[in-house]
């Protein structure tokens, strides 16, 4: 979430062939209801996700594997759901519709994130900030934005602000700790995943 340039070392050091996707505007989290990272996702080759778990695992493996052993003719056999994505301009016209709508509202400024126009994404998070003072998200992607502007700082007290309505929300932590402490995320040996355990032990007591 925090741009392509923390992520060109990490491609580099382990040498990474495979597309890696930079979610900047936490797509991918939001769609998923993500609430902690790393996560795994298993999708088959008609685009149905088949498993989901956390980090890679010997569980996780076998599982896979399981699916890997089902024969071709079973997996194209299956059909996925059209995914039902609104437009910027039909979010735009339910927001109009629907200007009470915290909900509607923060669709409109995440999709307002993706198309680049901040301010304008910046305007609605504060729209439904106004109208809904108990959903997480709404912070969240209120810092997402604020961190596109650099705004580092105003960033962080909104991921903070986030976190005191989802406590148990450990991707919001993982990026206050990334903002606080970089060195444990960027440094030059990568993530320090031992800190990360150690951290999580404290803030749950």
């Amino acid at each position: 979430m925090q741009g392509l340039e923390v992520v060109k070392p990490w491609v580099k050091k382990y040498g990474v062939t495979f597309p890696v996707a930079v979610d900047m505007a936490d797509v991918f989290g939001a769609a998923f209801g993500l609430k902690a990272i790393p996560v795994s996702f298993l999708v088959d080759e008609v685009g149905i996700v088949r498993l989901q778990g956390g980090g890679p695992s010997k569980e996780f493996r076998a599982q896979v594997e399981e699916v890997l052993r089902e024969p071709v003719s079973a997996v194209r056999g299956r059909t996925r759901e059209a995914p039902s994505v609104l437009s910027l301009g039909e979010l735009r016209a339910r927001a109009a519709r629907q200007p009470d709508d915290a909900a509607a509202r923060l669709a409109l400024a995440q999709a307002l994130e993706r198309s680049e126009d901040l301010a304008g994404a910046l305007a609605e998070c504060n729209a439904a900030a106004r109208l809904q003072t108990k959903d997480a998200m709404i912070p969240f992607t209120h810092g997402l934005v604020l961190l596109r502007q650099g705004r580092t700082n105003d960033a962080l007290a909104k991921f903070t602000a986030a976190r005191e309505l989802d406590s148990g929300n450990w991707r919001i932590r993982k990026q206050i700790w990334a903002l606080e402490h970089p060195e444990k995320f960027y440094g030059t040996n990568g993530i320090d995943w031992g800190w990360q355990k150690e951290q999580v032990a404290r803030e749950r007591k």
